[in-house]
């Protein structure tokens, strides 16, 4: 199976601040990915380097097999659900209007909208069920339809790379199953998803192909049932040395 995203010795600081360190990864195309560790540990940078955000400082990394610079996202786009932040509740743009800025790439600055976007942002909206709120302000909205809002933005950049940073943070459980049951469709579409997330609970509501423990390095990845035992959550959670007397199948 191809990859979407690939790592290679893939390190990255912030300033004198060490983030990620020796990252060899390859998450294959198609595939509905969690990386999980605790706050700090890299997460929020590992995405924003998929999308060409962070240069490392050593290594490489490739989406759909190039490197994610200012040029290719131009013409590739990745989906990206940054997390949750409060939103003012008077600023004046409407659901309809966020959703429209995931087509500003393929509209282009300063141009308007054609019947195709318009299509393509009404049928986003109709996927994650939010077309009957189209009008109302984003401000207005709650945090798990703000949530849904931001997916269907970007859905409507055409990607099939969807990234998610904590997209179920601070949203009680019956709106955290809500979001899992739509990434489960969207994976039945065939899209790559990679969610992150330090909430153990979150994987009890939606059935993930491979987990990625990473605290600044790859503790393990591979299937629930192989990563998710104690002694890797040990590792992931408590920040402690990585054990070379374990092994594990990694994606090649």
């Amino acid at each position: 199976m191809a990859h979407a995203i690939e790592f290679r010795d893939f390190s990255l600081s912030y300033g004198k601040t060490p983030v990620l360190e020796q990252i060899d990864l390859g998450i294959p195309s198609g595939t509905c990915i969690a990386i999980i560790g605790p706050n700090g540990s890299g997460k929020t940078s590992l995405l924003k380097s998929i999308v060409g955000l962070n240069k490392p400082d050593t290594g490489t990394i490739k989406v759909q097999g190039h490197p994610p610079t200012r040029a290719w996202r131009r013409r590739i786009q990745v989906g990206y659900v940054p997390q949750i932040k409060s939103i003012d509740k008077e600023f004046p743009i409407s659901v309809y209007e966020v959703v429209m800025l995931g087509r500003t790439a393929h509209i282009g600055y300063f141009r308007y909208p054609g019947k195709k976007d318009r299509l393509i942002v009404e049928d986003s909206l109709r996927r994650v069920n939010m077309l009957h709120l189209a009008d109302r302000p984003i401000g207005h909205l709650s945090g798990g339809q703000q949530q849904r809002v931001f997916i269907a933005r970007a859905l409507a950049q055409e990607s099939k790379i969807l990234l998610l940073d904590e997209p179920a943070t601070g949203l009680d459980i019956p709106t955290q199953q809500s979001i899992y049951e739509l990434l489960d469709e969207l994976h039945g579409d065939g899209i790559t998803t990679v969610t992150t997330t330090h909430d153990l609970l979150a994987l009890e509501f939606h059935h993930f192909d491979q987990v990625l423990c990473l605290n600044r390095r790859v503790i393990a990845f591979g299937p629930p049932e192989k990563v998710l035992i104690p002694p890797i959550l040990s590792q992931t959670f408590s920040g402690l040395p990585w054990p070379t007397r374990l092994s594990f199948s990694y994606a090649q």
